[in-house]
């Protein structure tokens, strides 16, 4: 539940000793009320019983140790449970509340035992003073109220102590802290509820983005392993038919513009977000490649407010759009195919081209768009929007403001 045992350690002692101070909270003002009139030589406003060293320091003590012990307990309780209950949520949290609730019922009965054991070193001092001192006499008239201001000696203070020490414990169900107890009791319990609760919401959190991460390499990979082959063999084929007919400045232009393909589509497992202008850059140099191989049939126009060209947008999501394109339609010189590549006023990129299936139109399984969708959602939490009418198939991307 918590990430170590350390933390698990620090968490416990901290709320240990809030949950220590808040209890002992009225018992602590008024040790220093009547600290303060001691100074001021006035009258007492509190039992001199709160002075005297276990009496003091026992229920700071006791109330820690009751609130540890609880907090490690359930922390403990929680893991077991989730190992015997198979993370069956409530099974485990009812599991973990009542072995909790049984050990705090368990360390209730001992506090009286406790307690005596404690303040009887306490009384032995205490009655050892008194015999040292000379004629003690405690009249009616000096009893003590708790509360009320009256001058009061040393030796006095002393006897009332030993006094109060011998009184016999309360009932179980009728102690005077019992209270306090079972408020720290569930305090504690909601405490580590709560934090099992968040530690569970940071992990789902955490597990969330790590299969994000999964699913963007895995459709990355599938862009890839559907980009790869054909765009490999047919830029070759345009590279051979450059040289086959001697065209040395285009065959030189074509390498220069393919090594800027090659290294743009080799560059983009580093990134995730680009900047328009770099895509539009990428899609240039694509482009120009596919009206080699395409030339005369294929033609494109780009567009793009100057605004926007510092907008953001995933990595290669316009090439699967033209390579959909190209697969799915005729190019041929009666035919000829266009392709448009523009921004809008909503701030989308829009690839929109004429629709010429062809005759014996290939299965798609849409996975290039399916797989471009997904990139999307995750990395923007934007959708892309597809247009699929008879004359035009068009499909827009929101471009986002967020520097890369």
């Amino acid at each position: 539940m918590l990430r170590s045992g350390k933390s698990e350690l620090l968490i416990g002692f901290t709320i240990s000793v809030l949950l220590t101070l808040f209890v002992n909270f009225p018992m602590l003002m008024r040790s220093y009320d009547h600290a303060v009139n001691m100074t001021n030589d006035k009258y007492m406003m509190a039992p001199p019983v709160l002075l005297h060293g276990y009496f003091f320091y026992f229920p700071l003590v006791w109330f820690f140790l009751f609130a540890f012990i609880l907090f490690m307990v359930d922390v403990q309780m929680y893991k077991v449970g989730d190992k015997l209950l198979k993370l069956k949520e409530y099974k485990v949290v009812l599991f973990a509340g009542a072995v909790s609730f049984l050990v705090g019922l368990g360390l209730l009965t001992v506090y009286p035992f406790a307690q005596s054991e404690f303040l009887a070193q306490d009384m032995e001092i205490h009655e050892f003073i008194i015999k040292d001192v000379p004629n003690v006499k405690v009249s009616s008239s000096d009893k003590i109220i708790p509360g009320y201001g009256r001058p009061v000696s040393k030796a006095r203070d002393r006897m009332e102590t030993v006094a109060i020490s011998r009184m016999a414990s309360p009932p179980f169900f009728f102690h005077p802290q019992l209270t306090e107890h079972l408020f720290v009791l569930l305090t504690v319990l909601l405490s580590v509820l709560l934090i099992r609760l968040l530690s569970g919401k940071q992990q789902m959190m955490l597990e969330y983005e790590q299969l994000k991460t999964e699913k963007l390499q895995t459709s990355y990979n599938a862009l890839m392993g559907q980009i790869n082959p054909h765009f490999f063999f047919n830029s070759l084929n345009g590279l051979n038919s450059l040289i086959r007919n001697g065209e040395k400045e285009q065959t030189l232009t074509y390498l220069d513009e393919l090594s800027n393909v090659f290294r743009y589509i080799l560059q983009s497992n580093k990134k995730e977000m680009v900047t328009l202008a770099e895509e539009l850059q990428f899609v240039k140099a694509y482009t120009y490649l596919l009206g080699v191989r395409y030339e005369g049939k294929l033609f494109f126009s780009i567009q793009a407010e100057p605004a926007l060209l510092l907008w953001s947008l995933p990595i290669l999501s316009v090439l699967p759009l033209i390579e959909n394109a190209v697969k799915h339609n005729v190019i041929s010189k009666q035919y000829p195919l266009q392709i448009d590549i523009y921004t809008t006023g909503e701030n989308m990129l829009v690839v929109s081209n004429k629709v010429q299936p062809k005759v014996e139109e290939e299965h798609s399984s849409g996975i290039g768009l399916k797989n471009l969708w997904g990139r999307y959602r995750l990395l923007t939490g934007k959708d892309i929007n597809i247009s699929n009418r008879k004359e035009y198939f068009k499909v827009s991307l929101p471009l986002s403001n967020k520097p890369v």
